[in-house]
């Protein structure tokens, strides 16, 4: 079977919502550590005794690492995309890029519990994530959701998947578990008791 040969972002990033509610968490999430650490390391702590430098860079230490953290999270969500293009499903990350060629990695779907709510409030919501995984020989083992805020991706971007995973030639076990993988990804996208996981 066919795929289309240029690109296809899938819908698996953050929400331009979600993007701008992190750009505008950034002001306190990095401000506020940039200024206690200002406070802390002042010019004359370069002059003063050892026990003061170490008592002042322990003290900026905390916030430090607050704002580390928080950069970090930050840059996962701006940079985190996946792509098809013909076969090759590409997964960017925060600080690493892996591919495979679906046509003739393993493929297969798992599915993770979901849950609501944060910390304390976090609860199951009694449904679970499915999740697509491929893996080439010797390669990295990449994963996307299928599904997020709720919402599968798009009927045309699983059935882009499924015919991905098709347009190679398998034998055997791996043949049987590839089409039952682009069977139920073409499911995902039609079939509304499917989507009832």
């Amino acid at each position: 079977m066919s795929t289309p040969h240029g690109p296809l972002e899938l819908s698996v990033g953050a929400s331009t919502g979600a993007k701008i509610g992190v750009a505008l968490f950034a002001i306190p999430f990095i401000g506020v550590p940039l200024f206690m650490i200002s406070r802390v390391v002042r010019v004359d702590a370069l002059f003063s005794e050892r026990l003061s430098l170490g008592l002042s860079f322990l003290s900026a230490l905390v916030p430090l690492a607050v704002m580390v953290v928080f950069l970090v999270n930050a840059l996962g969500t701006f940079r985190f995309r996946a792509v098809l293009t013909g076969s090759v499903l590409e997964v960017r990350q925060t600080f690493t890029t892996h591919r495979a060629d679906l046509a003739r990695a393993a493929v297969w779907l798992d599915s993770s519990p979901e849950y609501s709510g944060a910390g304390q409030g976090r609860r199951p919501t009694g449904r679970r994530i499915p999740h697509l995984y491929a893996q080439e020989p010797g390669g990295a083992k990449i994963r996307i959701r299928l599904r997020a805020a709720g919402e599968f991706l798009p009927p045309h971007e699983l059935a882009a998947l499924a015919g991905a995973v098709e347009s190679g030639r398998r034998t055997g076990p791996e043949a049987e578990r590839a089409s039952q993988t682009a069977d139920l990804l073409r499911r995902l996208g039609t079939d509304p008791i499917t989507k009832i996981l």
